[in-house]
């Protein structure tokens, strides 16, 4: 899945220069296309991209945001969709992505998703926080929160965006193929959406264990922990018991990708509510030496708040 990918102010654009460095490739193509939108010359210096894809908008002289766009897409790169990225507590990043994204669902396509960093929840107000929240998703087709942890929301975004990528010289499909359209029909609706994230690094002498039902029930065994665990520390403090819809993905060793395992999966996630609709899949990476597992749940629309929301 190949995204336009925008941070706005200080805290977006430390999400870019992340992906611009760690994105992954899919035959020597970056699926993120990483673009920056700053309001200050200190954010400019620090945002680790080409100059070219950097912005800089004067405080209250804002450049023409149809020139940036104009800019950025004559550049012909193919994308799917678009990503934009802004920390809730940055009027600038939140404004400018609002502004960005009424533009972006008018003259591209592919669907218009925004990914907000929560700050820690006394530092901004349920007031402030909910109104924002708001804007941010009347002005997008789906809205993604997370709090700030850089590692995590590359290590989702990366097997996300791997989701629908065929890579042409390994050659090889999922037990469960997914695409594209997965993941945007899982996401696209109404509420928020939240996501849970678990790696496991894998035994370098796991080959040597030779009972085929024993590696089988160490594999299940491994995946439904890993499922457990993603769903004990989601991206925010959303109220799953709410959610219309999920998106379980692994991603790593397919001899470590189990049926057993994702049915079991399934089985723990369709616990949450008795109408929620559940896709899942899996992208193999031969010789990897981890599995990794991202949940999506989407259509929430009450949050629990323990501190942070």
């Amino acid at each position: 899945m190949k995204l336009l990918t925008i941070g706005f102010g200080a805290g977006g654009s430390e999400i870019i220069t992340a992906l611009y460095r760690k994105g992954v490739k899919v035959n020597k193509i970056p699926l993120f296309r990483c673009y920056a939108v700053l309001d200050s010359l200190e954010s400019l210096k620090k945002t680790k991209i080409d100059s070219d894809n950097k912005f800089y908008m004067i405080p209250r002289k804002r450049m023409d945001i149809r020139g940036i766009l104009n800019e950025i897409l004559s550049r012909h790169e193919i994308i799917e969709g678009s990503m934009l990225i802004t920390s809730l507590d940055d009027n600038f990043g939140v404004s400018t992505a609002v502004e960005f994204g009424k533009e972006l669902k008018e003259i591209t396509d592919g669907p218009v998703m925004i990914l907000g960093i929560v700050p820690p929840f006394e530092e901004i107000g349920s007031g402030i926080l909910k109104r924002r929240i708001r804007m941010l998703k009347e002005s997008s087709d789906v809205l993604l929160l997370s709090r700030h942890n850089v590692n995590q929301i590359v290590d989702t975004l990366n097997i996300l965006a791997r989701v629908g990528e065929i890579d042409l010289k390994r050659r090889l499909i999922g037990e469960v193929v997914v695409d594209t359209s997965d993941i945007f029909n899982t996401l696209i609706g109404n509420g928020f959406s939240v996501f849970g994230y678990s790696r496991r690094n894998l035994p370098l002498f796991r080959f040597f264990i030779r009972k085929s039902s024993e590696l089988l029930a160490i594999r299940t065994h491994r995946m439904v922990e890993m499922v457990k665990e993603a769903m004990r520390n989601l991206s925010v403090g959303g109220d799953i018991e709410t959610a219309k819809s999920a998106l379980i993905i692994f991603a790593g060793d397919p001899n470590e990708i189990t049926m057993d395992g994702i049915f079991s999966c399934i089985e723990i996630v369709e616990s949450v509510n008795d109408g929620i609709i559940v896709r899942y899949g899996d992208y193999p990476i031969p010789k990897a030496s981890f599995i990794s597992v991202v949940i999506l749940f989407s259509g929430i629309t009450r949050f629990k708040l323990e501190g942070r929301i």
